[in-house]
């Protein structure tokens, strides 16, 4: 397997209909809060990958090359109970899929520890995959 030395992270996409009806306007604290989440999950995510120490390179906007993998997903479900995503690791030059990682988060009663620990699951994925 090929060994990278860079990390690009981007936000996961979270559709605005998971969450909320309202317009901009009319959201309530907490619908404002759920559509804040992919910025600080990926925030949560490079602490994370940062404290491994895996990687040369850790970046939310950088360029990617052959020796740089790209973290991408979406939120497939997001409520007051729920959360769950899909994370891809993609090779930097090709695009292709390297990895896939799946996770679901039940009994979600703070959405800030929350993501602070599926933060932590993500970079334990990461960290997994680039010794594999």
């Amino acid at each position: 397997m090929f060994n990278y030395t860079a990390l690009v992270i981007r936000d996961l996409d979270l559709k605005r209909e998971m969450y909320t009806d309202s317009p901009e306007a009319g959201m309530s604290q907490r619908e404002r809060r759920y559509s804040k989440l992919p910025g600080e999950l990926s925030d949560h995510i490079e602490r994370y990958v940062k404290s491994h120490r895996t990687y040369k390179t850790i970046s939310r906007d950088g360029a990617a090359d052959a020796s740089t993998l790209v973290l991408t997903g979406r939120f497939i479900r997001l409520g007051r109970f729920k959360i769950s995503v899909i994370v891809s690791l993609r090779d930097g030059a090709s695009g292709q899929e390297v990895a896939y990682f799946r996770q679901t988060l039940w009994d979600v009663l703070d959405t800030t520890d929350t993501v602070s620990q599926l933060g932590r699951e993500v970079a334990d994925f990461i960290d997994r995959i680039q010794y594999k």
